[in-house]
């Protein structure tokens, strides 16, 4: 089998992640990568071994749920109100 080098954004697509995923592991060293005519590339097979490090939203194309949309908008209130109330 012959190695095949992806961009970053092959790589997030590989992934299921954001390209901001990707280069915030290349800057950690979590990722290898190389330098390819001034461009990153990385090998195929280090980018399915990667694990990305869990986080705290949702996943790519899920939508909201209306649980999550009411607990913004009731921070975004609250934040209005502190700020209107420090202005007085």
């Amino acid at each position: 089998m012959k190695a095949k080098l992806l961009t970053p954004a092959e790589a997030a697509a590989l992934k299921q992640v954001s390209r901001a995923a990707i280069y915030a592991a290349i800057a950690d060293g979590r990722l290898p990568h190389k330098r390819v005519l001034g461009r990153l590339a990385l090998w195929e097979k280090d980018v399915i071994a990667w694990t990305p490090a869990p986080h705290s939203g949702r996943r790519k194309g899920i939508p909201m749920s209306q649980e999550a949309k009411a607990r913004i908008s009731q921070g975004q209130k609250n934040r209005w109100v502190q700020r209107k109330e420090g202005a007085d």
